[in-house]
């Protein structure tokens, strides 16, 4: 038998130590001592193989304003700090080189797919091509003009022409993305639901993240947020929500029956004080939550094995309960859920599933004496324990080197985007003065 790559012994938790088989992209067998040759082989002794995490919620290109607007609240953050940068400096050129950053700092922390909302997405689609990394890219759609679109009618126009150039590609597909309903009107919106009911794409949407927020769209609207969805149709099982932080009963239960997915962004919405969204109620309705890091603009990361640990333990805390959301949970609300929300078969180390996979080192410290595998990966590891990353069967990074990225160049040229932005915000500053 011959495989395109061939992992050896590896523990697989709740298996023991397996090999796993790969070929065109899949994980075609898995079992112990397999025989056949392979193009590649990893030795996986003293590795624990859990699959790769899938960020649905970010602004991959944004990393380029880490750091800016610290500590101030959602609108102040975006109306003080982020929306003036972006209109000084979003570009093709921004985009591609804050999309390579982002990208960087995914593939380390494991993750293989992520869902992003930005403005010259066509960009980041071929940077995502020649990495090799999957990602759901949505074209922003808003009603107020920016320096990329005018009018509503050009935003739904432009992000139509990028759901024609990138349906059926094998790594990166079309997504929809209104922004939320308090940038949006419900012309927007239903046009925005019509592109994507026309192609057959995932509708990607902020929701109710704030607690004023939900009292705009009830002082515009006379209903929550969720309501107003609900009410001018816009809600169904291919709509993806991002935070869903405040919703009452009868929402919630909105949610479920409409099979709509919930994007959870934790540790984003702990630091701009947006609340703490119902996490656990939403997992016992049987909602599909999966997990996001946001932009790392407001995180300020990417790294979604700490945005799962954050998952865990901030739902037992805020619930006083420790089973709120447990080990095994949380890396199901990672990994599994996301891909499945998309319609994509990874997420599990199963024959048959797509490998989309990581392999994490036991010989740190923090992971020994190592007796729960799943839990101690959850709460334990660092991130640097990930070793090895493949996405659809090719090697990403091995032994924490990048082998798709040059990693010095991106460095250099982040270091160029910094020098630009900090002139700009002198200037900026002495202008006020």
């Amino acid at each position: 038998m011959k495989y395109d790559l061939l992992i050896k012994n590896v523990l697989i938790p709740e298996k023991g130590l397996r090999d796993i088989a790969i070929s065109e992209g899949k994980i075609v067998k898995i079992g112990e001592n397999l025989d056949g040759e392979a193009k590649e082989t990893i030795l996986g002794n003293g590795k624990i193989a859990f699959p790769s995490f899938a960020n649905m919620h970010t602004h991959i290109s944004m990393t380029l304003l880490r750091g800016l607007g610290a500590d101030l609240p959602l609108m102040d953050w975006l109306q003080k700090v982020i929306w003036p940068l972006e209109g000084e400096f979003v570009s093709p050129e921004f985009v591609k080189d804050g999309g390579l950053l982002g990208i960087v700092e995914a593939i380390k922390s494991g993750t293989t797919l992520f869902m992003d909302m930005y403005f010259y997405e066509e960009h980041l689609g071929e940077v995502c091509e020649k990495v090799g990394i999957r990602a759901g890219l949505g074209f922003g759609i808003l009603d107020f003009p920016t320096k990329v679109a005018k009018t509503p009618e050009e935003y739904i126009e432009k992000a139509r022409r990028f759901a024609e150039e990138f349906k059926g590609r094998e790594l990166v597909f079309p997504v929809i993305c209104p922004h939320a309903p308090y940038t949006c009107s419900p012309k927007t919106l239903m046009k925005a639901k019509e592109l994507a009911d026309q192609y057959n794409l995932m509708l990607h949407i902020h929701v109710s993240e704030t607690k004023g927020e939900v009292e705009r769209i009830k002082e515009e609207y006379g209903k929550t947020p969720i309501r107003h969805l609900e009410d001018i149709g816009f809600l169904g099982e291919n709509v993806l929500c991002a935070h869903v932080v405040w919703t009452d009963e009868e929402e919630r239960e909105i949610l479920r029956e409409r099979k709509v997915k919930v994007a959870h962004c934790p540790e984003s919405n702990l630091k701009l004080a947006s609340g703490i969204a119902p996490v656990p109620d939403y997992v016992k309705r049987g909602i599909t939550v999966c997990l996001g890091t946001d932009g790392a603009a407001s995180n300020d990361n990417l790294n979604m094995h700490e945005e799962m640990s954050t998952c865990a333990k901030l739902h037992k805390g805020a619930n006083l309960d420790a089973k709120a959301i447990d080990a095994k949970i949380a890396l199901k609300i990672a990994t599994e859920n996301g891909f499945k929300a998309v319609g994509i078969k990874a997420g599990k180390i199963e024959e048959g599933y797509e490998a989309d996979l990581i392999l994490v080192r036991t010989d740190l410290p923090e992971m020994a004496p190592l007796y729960d595998p799943v839990a101690q990966f959850v709460y334990s590891a660092p991130s640097e324990a990930i070793d090895t990353v493949i996405c659809r069967g090719r090697i990403l990074m091995e032994k924490r080197e990048l082998k798709t990225i040059d990693e010095e160049e991106v460095y250099g040229k982040a270091k160029k985007w910094e020098e630009r932005i900090k002139e700009f915000l002198t200037r900026s500053q002495q202008a006020l003065e």
